[in-house]
C-alpha cells in the first residue's frame, strides 16, 4: 500500500515519521532559523522536573501526557510546531526529531511513547496482549490519522487554522515564525514529505481508519476494554491516537470552532463517534482520562481539560530591547 510503502522506506523511525538529525539541521535552510529561535527563546528545565518535548498537538505526545497524568509525574512540556520542533529535539539527541522525546531529573533521554509509557506506568501493562495492541496501533492507527488530518488540515483554505492549532502554548518567536511560513507554503511541502502525506494515502489511510474502528467495535463487543477487564496501556493508546479524528470535549481549550474544521474531519469525527469504538474513546476520555494508578490500579477521576503544562519560554528582555531600540533611535531623531 502506498502509506505502508511511505513508512516502510524509514529506518526504523521513532513514531513513524522520517528524521531530521542535528547535522542535516545545519546544512539546510532550518539552520537560518536556528539562532533566531534559540536568541528569542529558551527550553525550561527546571532540574527537579521531567522535560517533555514535544509537538503540542501530536496524538503521540497526548499518549505520554496521559501516563504522566496517571502517574502523577511531575513534568513540564516544551510544546513546539511541527517541522520547527526538531531544532529543540536535536538537543537532546542529535539524531531525533520525533515527539515525544523526555530528558529525566536525572538527564536520561527517552524517546518513542511506547518506551516513556513503559518505564512511567508498567501497571498499565499486565498481560503480553497490551504491549501487542500498542505497537501494532502506533504502527497503524498513528500514522493513518496523522496523515488523514494533516492531509486536510495542510489545504491552503485552512492556513489559519492550522497555524493556531499548530501554535497552542509555542513560544512567541515560534509562532510568529509558523504563521509567517504556513502562510507563505514553506512548510507544508516538508511536513508531507517527512509525514508521507498525499491524496492517494490519506484516501487508503480513511479506509485504514476505517478498518480499525470496525476491528475493536466488535472486539468491545466482548470485553469492556482493549485487553481484558481493565483499563491498560492499549486503551490509552488507542483512545490517545484516536483523539484528532474524535475530538473529546477534554480538547476544548487547546482546540478551534469545530465548525471552521474541514469538512472530511467532521464527517469522520462523527461516523466514528457511532460506532462502538468510538464511544469507548469518549467513556475512557470522560472515565481515566485524568484517572490515578493506585496501588497498581487505574482509578476513575473527574472530568477536566487536556492541557500543555509549559513553563517560561520567552526572553521578554531580549524581546523588549528589539522593540525598544528602533524606537530609542526614532525618539533621538526627533531630538
Amino acid at each position: 500500500s502506498a502509506i505502508a510503502a511511505a513508512i516502510s522506506s524509514f529506518m526504523s523511525p521513532p513514531e513513524n515519521t522520517k528524521q531530521i538529525s542535528l547535522s542535516r539541521i545545519k546544512s539546510g535552510p532550518l539552520n537560518y532559523v536556528v539562532p533566531i529561535i534559540q536568541y528569542f527563546s529558551s527550553n525550561p528545565h527546571p532540574p527537579h522536573k521531567v522535560r517533555l518535548c514535544s509537538v503540542g498537538i501530536s496524538h503521540y505526545v497526548e499518549k505520554v501526557r496521559w501516563g504522566f497524568t496517571l502517574k502523577g509525574i511531575d513534568y513540564i512540556e516544551d510544546a513546539h510546531t511541527p517541522g520547527l520542533a526538531s531544532i529543540a529535539t536535536t538537543t537532546i539527541d542529535a539524531d531525533t526529531s520525533a515527539t515525544p522525546i523526555i530528558k529525566t531529573e536525572k538527564g536520561q533521554v527517552v524517546k518513542d511513547s511506547t518506551a516513556i509509557l513503559q518505564k512511567y506506568c508498567p501497571e498499565l501493562y499486565p498481560t503480553p496482549e497490551v504491549l501487542e495492541i500498542e505497537e501494532e496501533l502506533d504502527k497503524t492507527l498513528g500514522p493513518s490519522a496523522r496523515v488523514f488530518a494533516y492531509h486536510h488540515l495542510l489545504k491552503p483554505e485552512h492556513k489559519n487554522l492550522m497555524s493556531d492549532l499548530a501554535t497552542r502554548e509555542t513560544s512567541i518567536i515560534e509562532t510568529i515564525l509558523f504563521k509567517m511560513m504556513v502562510n507563505r507554503n514553506l512548510i507544508q511541502p516538508g511536513m508531507k514529505k517527512f509525514m508521507g502525506i498525499s491524496s492517494e494515502t490519506a484516501l487508503e489511510s480513511q479506509s485504514e481508519i476505517e478498518s480499525i474502528f470496525e476491528t475493536y467495535s466488535k472486539k468491545l463487543e466482548t470485553s469492556p476494554y482493549l485487553a481484558g477487564d481493565a483499563f491498560t496501556a492499549a486503551d490509552v493508546t488507542f483512545c490517545a491516537l484516536s483523539s484528532p479524528l474524535l475530538s473529546p470535549s477534554q480538547f476544548d481549550d487547546l482546540s478551534a470552532d469545530p465548525a471552521t474544521f474541514p469538512t472530511e474531519l467532521i464527517e469522520m469525527r462523527e461516523k466514528l463517534r457511532a460506532t462502538p469504538a468510538g464511544r469507548h474513546v469518549v467513556r475512557c476520555y470522560n472515565e481515566y482520562r485524568f484517572g490515578r494508578i493506585e496501588k497498581g490500579k487505574v482509578e476513575k477521576g473527574g472530568r477536566k481539560m487536556v492541557q500543555i503544562l509549559s513553563g517560561k519560554r520567552d526572553r521578554w528582555g531580549v524581546i523588549g530591547l528589539v522593540i525598544a531600540a528602533p524606537l530609542v533611535g526614532f525618539a533621538a531623531m526627533l531630538n
